[in-house]
């Protein structure tokens, strides 16, 4: 092996052990409580080097985001192979509501995510591939025009991970249903086809849960 692919082998494994030390401590308390001086004590790779790979924690969150997501939409593609694009991208979306609902360190790192701009350019851009058979298919023109309808979408999933820390316990099975009935009618499907599709995420919530601890323990898969 060459003295260059060497290194680069090298630096894979030093990336990979600031992730997956990352993504234990953000998955166990949170992205705000995380530091890069845990992530070094816990890693074992020094602050210079993982500067030298990241240029601060939000971009090293935002590498983990972005391997959560093309994970997620693996997962889904393969779950739900024989369904409609419909179907998946309802999946895909449910995943984050029901985890939400589910767990509260899950929901600050959403709220997290969702708050920087630079994540969420990443956002939309993973979510259009996904979304675009479903807008596609309903002859909108303009590409342009998708990704105005992903952050509007992203914009209620936002309002739907705020709500839970609202004083007044409110009805989250209402505003999750009424958060996707928003986004699917903004990507352009009718009312009904609309509803049926609500049904259909509300009869799944257990599949949805179970690909999420999928997607967030897919480090420890790897590990066997």
């Amino acid at each position: 092996m060459a003295k260059s692919e060497k290194r680069a082998v090298h630096m894979k494994g030093i990336r990979s052990r600031i992730l997956r030390t990352a993504e234990n401590l953000f998955l166990e308390q949170g992205y705000k409580t995380t530091t890069i001086r845990q992530i070094v004590q816990d890693s074992g790779i020094t602050s210079g080097s993982i500067y030298n790979i990241y240029e601060d924690k939000e971009h090293l969150f935002a590498a983990l985001i972005d391997e959560f997501l093309d994970d997620a939409a693996k997962r889904v593609g393969e779950a739900l192979a024989d369904k409609t694009p419909e179907q998946r991208l309802v999946a895909y979306i449910a995943m984050e509501l029901f985890y939400v609902e589910k767990n509260p360190v899950i929901r600050e790192m959403m709220y997290a995510a969702h708050t920087s701009p630079m994540i969420m350019e990443s956002v939309i851009e993973n979510h259009a591939y996904l979304a675009r058979e479903v807008w596609d298919a309903r002859r909108h023109t303009k590409i342009e025009s998708l990704h105005t309808a992903i952050l509007l979408a992203e914009g209620a999933v936002s309002s739907y991970v705020l709500c839970f820390d609202f004083s007044e316990k409110l009805d989250y099975s209402s505003i999750r249903k009424r958060v996707m009935f928003s986004i699917l009618r903004t990507m352009g499907l009718d009312t009904r086809e609309t509803n049926r599709l609500i049904q259909y995420m509300e009869e799944n919530k257990d599949l949805w849960l179970d690909l999420a601890e999928q997607v967030l323990h897919h480090s420890d898969e790897a590990d066997k």
